[in-house]
């Protein structure tokens, strides 16, 4: 398990040095903790997980994971993608036994298989599929793979990036629950950062929900559940104080929305207006 620390971390691009996506970022997130990260389009969730992941360089003192800076990518951060991230010229299969190979480099060839064929039954998923090429996959089967692939690696911290964003509603609840019953069987339990649009998707499988405001970023509100208070999936719909809390979510979503909005059209109404340049039909024709 690790923990991971931003103190006041910012960031931008370098093909747009000026544009902050990242404004100052503060949180500590503990060992295990489940963490969702919450926000409207484009205020950086995304942007923070690559940071996490050693994918954008980001500075050593802003950026903490085990209360060391992050140099890059690491065999301890696995990160899991809504686009499956699976080599379609690969099987299925051998998708999860390559990562495999890159950490347990002693390991022989059936052992790998063992243990990727083991995580395929943990996801729900029939060894059959073990041969099959991505593309004969269903999304719901190709993201139970990539899933299972990330437990597969047995690292501390697991990165996902809204993975079930582009599922149906019925394999994104099955796929919410065999995640969360994973994590919790652990006894060592992972830290995960988990971005997602939906608030139940937040207060189904969140310790901790922290939301993020309109870029240049910064976190504007946190909820932390205890074991007591953490949400079932049947207290979504029945437990007053769940819903009262999905409302508070959900307005402070919507009013960076709508700041958001406010802002853009004033912009718009304070640059000045120009004339359009005359073009060929603009002129006279000569004679």
């Amino acid at each position: 398990m690790l923990d991971v620390e931003f103190k006041d971390l910012k960031f931008a691009y370098d093909d747009e040095p000026d544009k902050l996506v990242l404004g100052g970022v503060d949180y500590q997130a503990k060992k295990g903790d489940f963490v969702c990260l919450l926000g409207q389009s484009g205020c950086g969730k995304s942007t923070l997980l690559r940071l996490i992941a050693g994918l954008e360089k980001s500075n050593p003192t802003e950026l903490l994971v085990d209360g060391q800076p992050v140099k890059g990518t690491s065999l301890d951060r696995t990160m899991v993608f809504q686009d499956y991230g699976l080599f379609p010229w690969m099987t299925a299969g051998e998708n999860i036994c390559i990562a495999l190979k890159q950490k347990y480099r002693e390991w022989s060839d059936e052992q790998r298989e063992e243990v990727a064929k083991t995580w395929m039954n943990n996801l729900g998923l029939d060894e059959d599929l073990f041969d099959k090429l991505p593309n004969n996959l269903s999304g719901g089967q190709r993201q139970r793979f990539a899933t299972a692939r990330a437990f597969a690696m047995d690292a501390p911290l697991m990165l996902m990036d809204e993975p079930f964003g582009a599922l149906d509603a019925v394999t994104k609840a099955l796929l919410q629950d065999t995640v969360l019953d994973l994590w919790q069987k652990e006894e060592d339990r992972k830290t995960i950062f988990f971005v997602t649009h939906s608030v139940d998707e937040a207060l189904l499988l969140a310790t901790d929900i922290v939301v993020l405001g309109q870029a240049p970023s910064k976190v504007i509100h946190t909820h932390h559940f205890t074991p007591e208070t953490k949400p079932t999936r049947d207290a979504l719909f029945t437990d007053p104080a769940v819903n009262e809390l999905r409302n508070t979510l959900t307005k402070i979503i919507d009013d960076e929305i709508q700041e958001k909005a406010r802002r853009l059209q004033e912009e718009k109404a304070s640059r000045p207006v120009q004339e359009a340049p005359k073009g060929l039909f603009g002129r006279k024709k000569s004679r």
